[in-house]
């Protein structure tokens, strides 16, 4: 069956197998696209794709098979009743070298242009560094202000101006403009489509939001979204792909999200020639892009460090660095279950920080059958010099309950003491770890609490050869899958914030980057493990602990 001159021929190439490609391609066809164009209530534009198309001559570029198959989703499939666009939020991932700054460049140049007509259409570039959100906003820029051909020059002065702020559709009053990761100036805007740049390096929604606010003041709005996987795990990227696979899984017919996904399926496949189109689609069509990631794989063995970089931004199959990764961020992620019913449950303790005027972690840690729960709370100084440069969602988990701020100039050691006296009166607290640095600013507290050798709640002081002993138990308890902390995004990202360090024939912990990538959460799951063995598999013990008035 046909649907469009614009859409068929990649999507017979695909259905074919003409193209290699991933499942996701597959499922993209038979559980969002082609049910949609099947419904009676839905068209498919050629008219309009073909007048948008045509602006193809203002480029020293032509739009490849599957940009073409893109560009007619973005613009041609519609409502019969109103000719409102059906997909609103198209989501495109490719490996690096695709091409996706171009189609960027011509789709935000077709959206200024008269041959889409909507009036007031802005147009929002939005990345995390300028550099980066700039360059296809540079591109639309150059093809304005310095065409190709001279005999362009007269018509696009005609329907454009140009700044090196704002790109204007003179005809249509449409702007492009231009956003890195700063709230600044975002709110009140009547966006007509948000562009989102390497949306993988985004930490939290925050922006996205406040950009989308804007949206639905405009006919056919649209958020795009290209990227690559990348490195960043556990934020926005993550949890929209989880969001893109259930979507590929079965037709939903109020879904319209347009999830294009390019991606390589085995790991084994990322020095396979005939599999990179799987991840990079445009690799058979530029020969020098082909023969570059031919070098980079040849290399490889010469240059292991670069493999993380590869699969994660190439071929769209991030697999973290194994040597010295705490654990894979599929294992991290099994963490997130349901953590059972814990009252009353004997269990050890474990604290850790660098300085009391940064971050502060506690956990608790049971033992239930084959399973290691874990329960944890943060506190973070405020007057912290690290918190400029953070790049986590902390406003989100602090809201989420797993944080809490302090507003003074160090964190009280009161505070860590109060929590573990709340905490003791739910559960049966039966030891604490921590290293003897710590313990010499928390005692006088904690004792006051009731917490101490003196208590009958034994505190081992733990030493680097403690770490290293357990190194091996957590190691086990990743594989396995043994961990269940509940949806504990602070733990996550805490985990694979740490490196494994090699101590001679022994493994111990570091920090991936000193001020930046906090560990103190997993530090503290650290130490308390140290203290396991004071715990069995089962066996529930009443709370032991009184409430305490600090002095």
């Amino acid at each position: 069956m046909t649907y469009s001159p614009y859409l068929d021929p990649y999507l017979e190439d695909i259905r074919s197998g003409r193209i290699v490609h991933c499942k996701d391609q597959d499922q993209l066809l038979d559980h969002v696209l082609i049910p949609v164009l099947e419904r009676p209530d839905v068209y498919v534009d050629d008219e309009k794709i073909e007048e948008g198309l045509k602006l193809q001559k203002y480029f020293d570029y032509d739009l490849l098979e599957w940009e073409v198959f893109l560009f007619a989703v973005i613009v041609g499939v519609r409502y019969r009743k109103n000719r409102h666009i059906y997909f609103t939020d198209i989501r495109i991932i490719l490996g690096r070298g695709s091409g996706k700054n171009g189609f960027i460049s011509f789709l935000a140049f077709y959206f200024l242009s008269p041959a889409h007509g909507v009036q007031s259409y802005d147009i929002d570039l939005l990345a995390n560094s300028e550099d980066q959100v700039k360059t296809s906003f540079m591109d639309v820029h150059e093809v304005v202000t310095k065409p190709s051909d001279p005999a362009n020059e007269k018509v696009l002065k005609h329907n454009f101006y140009a700044t090196l702020t704002a790109i204007t559709g003179l005809r249509t009053r449409s702007t492009l403009r231009f956003n890195t990761s700063s709230k600044r100036g975002k709110d009140s805007k009547r966006t007509g489509c948000i562009i989102l740049d390497e949306i993988h390096e985004y930490l939290d929604f925050t922006n996205i939001n406040t950009l989308k606010s804007g949206l639905g003041k405009r006919r056919d709005g649209r958020c795009i979204t290209i990227s690559t996987f990348g490195h960043v795990r556990g934020a926005v990227f993550d949890r929209q792909m989880e969001q893109n696979e259930d979507i590929l899984s079965r037709y939903n017919p109020e879904n319209r999200v347009f999830p294009f996904i390019c991606r390589i399926e085995k790991e084994e496949e990322w020095d396979n020639p005939d599999c990179w189109i799987k991840a990079i689609p445009s690799i058979n069509d530029f020969d020098t892009l082909r023969e570059q990631v031919k070098k980079e794989v040849m290399e490889m063995p010469y240059t292991p460090e670069y493999r993380s970089e590869f699969m994660a931004k190439r071929v769209n199959f991030p697999i973290g660095n194994a040597e010295t990764e705490v654990a894979s961020w599929n294992d991290i992620k099994a963490t997130n279950r349901l953590l059972p019913d814990l009252i009353g449950w004997p269990c050890v303790g474990g604290v850790d920080y660098s300085k009391t005027n940064d971050f502060v972690a506690a956990v608790l840690i049971f033992q239930v059958g084959e399973e290691i729960c874990v329960i944890q709370h943060t506190w973070v100084c405020r007057a912290s010099r690290d918190l400029p440069g953070i790049k986590a969602p902390l406003d989100e988990w602090e809201r989420k309950g797993d944080l809490s701020y302090v507003d003074e100039v160090e964190i009280p050691p009161e505070m860590i003491a109060e929590w573990f006296v709340c905490m003791g009166a739910k559960y049966n607290i039966v030891g604490l770890a921590l290293d003897n640095y710590r313990w010499a600013l928390l005692r006088s507290k904690f004792q006051e609490a009731g917490i101490g050798n003196d208590f009958g709640i034994p505190v081992k002081l733990t030493r680097p050869s403690d770490l290293m002993k357990v190194h091996p138990v957590i190691n086990s308890a990743f594989l396995r899958h043994r961990f269940v902390w509940g949806d504990l995004p602070i733990m996550r990202w805490y985990t694979n914030n740490v490196k494994v360090l090699q101590d001679g024939l022994n493994n111990t912990y570091g920090k991936i980057e000193p001020h930046a990538r906090k560990t103190d959460g997993f530090m503290a799951l650290a130490h308390g493990m140290t203290q396991l063995d004071l715990l069995d598999e089962g066996g529930a013990a009443a709370p032991i602990m009184e409430p305490i008035v600090f002095s």
